[in-house]
């Protein structure tokens, strides 16, 4: 099967189509996080910051769209992994409403817990940035709100705190066909 630019451009269109809140929400959150200069400076990439690289450059390194790391470390480095998904619908109005939650897993490796502009536990400091950023913040449609967070110790280099963040969403009731948004009802058997 030959692979053209527009099956290319197809899965492109997935980035600013609203009817995948996996995506939608990545996007916020990539953006959020990438445009916080504080953030950004308490990851403490010395590497990145000495190349005088742009935010952009941190995302896939620091910054995660999942909670995953390297098989080997090699240096000392600082995360933020964020995911995103529901499970929970409400009683009433349950075919157009689901809970979305959002979660941040920031992990800081031991040699660099303590940020040295501020001697706070960096795992702290970078959870009191993101729940600045994002707690009642509107920017997935309605507020979201803090509603978990967790200091654990995944093993012995890394201190970890978990941030849960839950809100009200459409549930999926937007569908695209032929590049057109439409909205699903009862009444619509198939688009």
């Amino acid at each position: 099967m030959e692979w053209t630019k527009q099956d290319r451009q197809h899965l492109l269109e997935f980035r600013d189509r609203i009817d995948d809140d996996n995506i939608r929400c990545k996007q916020i959150i990539k953006k959020k996080l990438l445009d916080n200069k504080y953030i950004i400076h308490v990851l403490n990439n010395k590497e990145l910051e000495e190349a005088d690289s742009e935010p952009d450059d941190y995302y896939g390194i620091n910054i995660r769209p999942a909670y995953i790391l390297p098989e080997v470390q090699v240096k000392d480095m600082n995360y933020i992994c964020f995911g995103v998904g529901w499970k929970d619908v409400p009683q009433w109005n349950k075919e157009v409403i689901k809970y979305l939650q959002i979660t941040f897993t920031i992990l800081c490796y031991q040699s660099t817990l303590i940020d040295k502009d501020t001697s706070l536990p960096r795992h702290d400091l970078l959870a009191a940035l993101i729940k600045e950023e994002f707690n009642y913040s509107l920017a997935f449609g309605d507020r979201i709100q803090i509603t978990s967070d967790l200091e654990t110790v995944v093993d012995n280099n890394y201190c970890c705190r978990t941030l849960l963040f839950e809100t009200m969403t459409d549930r999926d009731i937007v569908k695209y066909k032929n590049g057109v948004p439409t909205i699903i009802n009862k009444s619509m058997h198939e688009v």
